[in-house]
């Protein structure tokens, strides 16, 4: 999965240069360097629970702690994340439903196994939304990921992000990379890269062959698209598996785009490359992470004002500038600049671009076969 690898993000962000000089740069410097009674900080601190969370590092780098913790007054013990497999096996071991506060995990990956068969079966409590009043900013675009049932809500979506094709613009003018075919097509041969996942690959290759819905593909299109893959496979340079192996891969010439992430655009421009990202018009894969509470969590209320904080514009617009990763709060966007809103794509909504959220496939288990099929072909 492509959000397993966020924790290295964190420490590759720190060494790209997050710092609070950056923050200064992009206007938030200034509630962290006001004192501490803007935020509250010393009396948060003096008085207030801490909660541990089970979360991407990435989210929450040292330079923009103070954001987020000022603003909830309650400080975050971060919990060690691997991956939403790790995350899901944390809160459904025994003893995991009071053992930690907060996680945060893939929507798509986590809804099912957190609800549980029937109402009733939930491992986490609601999420009491009158605590929460900042949820009331989460974008249109991920309305659909705000998990409820039986009237109550489980999970709400706080960051946000896409994967595209990554490329380098002097070596691809942008008007030629509008398309997931840059990975496929047989101009671009030996220039290209793939990311070895079976999800992310299939679900690309699919939605450049015209499916609507690539996660519901059926036997026969899953056939049809292990086909295309291995007769486009000649054209690839290598596949990556490694947020470093990937930026690197551009970085040293050997390619010039590659299926890629935000936070490997946001590395090498920090590394002064001329690099973009495309806006397939098949659609844009898209993906959330939400916020979930173990139901036996001893400091929901502490838990409730954390949640409130990562949806704040506050904490939104520091993580963009620090990371490139979104908030799903409106709100976010009041803190930029127009300059700003549209370096980070906040608007990519206004401006019509297509999108397809990185659902989970209803046949993963035939995909991950195909997959494997195509790699040994």
């Amino acid at each position: 999965m492509r959000q397993q690898n966020l924790q290295s993000e964190a420490q590759t962000a720190s060494k790209a240069g997050i710092s609070r000089r950056s923050l200064v740069k992009a206007g938030i410097a200034a509630s962290l360097m006001a004192g501490a009674a803007p935020l509250g900080l010393g009396r948060a601190f003096a008085q207030s629970s801490s909660v541990t969370a089970v979360m991407p590092g990435v989210f929450l780098p040292d330079a923009i702690r103070p954001v987020l913790e000022g603003s909830a007054e309650v400080r975050v013990e971060n919990a060690p994340y691997v991956s939403p497999t790790d995350t899901l096996a944390k809160l459904l071991s025994p003893g995991g439903t009071s053992r930690y506060d907060l996680m945060i995990s893939v929507t798509e990956f986590v809804r099912n196994s957190v609800l549980g068969e029937n109402e009733g079966d939930e491992s986490v409590m609601p999420i009491d939304l009158a605590q929460v009043p900042n949820a009331q900013h989460i974008m249109p675009l991920f309305q659909s990921d705000i998990v409820t049932r039986g009237g109550n809500t489980y999970l709400l979506p706080l960051v946000w992000g896409y994967d595209s094709v990554v490329f380098n613009t002097e070596q691809l003018p942008p008007d030629e990379a509008d398309t997931w075919g840059v990975l496929f097509e047989d101009k671009h041969a030996g220039k290209v890269a793939w990311r070895d996942d079976a999800h992310s690959m299939i679900m690309a290759a699919g939605l450049y062959m015209g499916m609507e819905d690539p996660a519901a593909m059926s036997e026969a299109d899953l056939d049809e698209v292990t086909k295309f893959l291995i007769g486009s496979k000649k054209n690839i340079r290598t596949m990556w598996t490694g947020f470093g192996e990937a930026v690197n891969l551009i970085a040293s010439g050997e390619i010039y785009a590659m299926y890629g992430w935000i936070s490997m655009l946001d590395a090498l421009e920090k590394q002064g490359h001329k690099v973009a990202n495309n806006w397939p018009k098949e659609a844009l894969l898209t993906w959330s992470q939400s916020a979930f509470i173990p139901k036996d969590s001893p400091n929901a209320e502490a838990v409730h004002k954390v949640i409130n904080a990562f949806l704040s514009g506050e904490y939104g617009a520091a993580l963009v500038q620090a990371t490139r990763y979104p908030t799903t709060s409106t709100e976010a966007a009041k803190n930029l600049t127009a300059e700003e809103v549209a370096k980070f794509n906040l608007d990519i909504a206004g401006r019509g671009i297509k999108t397809y959220p990185l659902k989970w496939p209803s046949l993963m288990d035939r995909w991950i076969e195909a997959w494997n099929t195509v790699k040994s072909a």
